[in-house]
């Protein structure tokens, strides 16, 4: 298994910036950790959630934990399922109820299919504007697929911003930041 780009990045950016959340004025600082006990922890909420050797991908990428609130913690655990998308599924921890700890679900538009909603693939934060993007690609080519934006709350739930979707796999590479708009909430 090989790091994608976007776990590179990721783990560059979370290294380098803070991570500053749009309800919140202070920093929160990700953290990438790599202590097995912890993938152990959550191991059946992440095979409940989506098919993976979830303690290989542990041993090569690690999980992220990210601070929201006084007592809300919510950690991003990557797999690689194909040589060209990475599916993140994200615990909402409260570390008053640790034993708690849910899944978190990603809502799409009611047009899109949804089949995997505690599931986004290529998911990478944008340190300036605390926002989650995702980018699952349709094939390898990256011509076709759906884009889409979660803002967390201080409470640790993603609220989708946008949702874009290419469906037709044409050999025309667009960014998928231009793919057509589905969903956009206002802000």
């Amino acid at each position: 298994m090989s790091k994608t780009l976007s776990s590179r990045l990721a783990a560059a950016l979370f290294s380098t910036a803070a991570f500053i959340s749009p309800l919140k004025a202070e920093p929160i600082e990700p953290i990438r950790e790599t202590d097995p006990k912890i993938l152990n922890r959550y191991l059946k909420l992440l095979d409940q959630a989506y098919p993976c050797d979830w303690k290989q991908a542990h041993e090569v990428l690690g999980n992220f934990r990210l601070k929201f609130g006084k007592n809300i913690e919510v950690l991003d655990f990557a797999c690689s399922i194909s040589p060209y998308n990475e599916a993140h599924v994200f615990v909402r921890v409260d570390t008053h109820q640790p034993d708690k700890a849910k899944l978190l679900s990603f809502k799409h538009p009611a047009n899109e299919g949804n089949d995997d909603p505690e599931v986004v693939f290529n998911a990478v934060w944008d340190i300036k504007t605390g926002d989650l993007t995702s980018f699952m690609k349709g094939r390898g080519l990256g011509d076709c697929g759906t884009y889409e934006v979660h803002r967390f709350t201080s409470e640790g739930y993603p609220h989708l911003l946008e949702f874009r979707a290419k469906p037709e796999c044409d050999g025309n590479y667009v960014q998928p930041e231009k793919y057509p708009v589905v969903f956009t909430q206002p802000q």
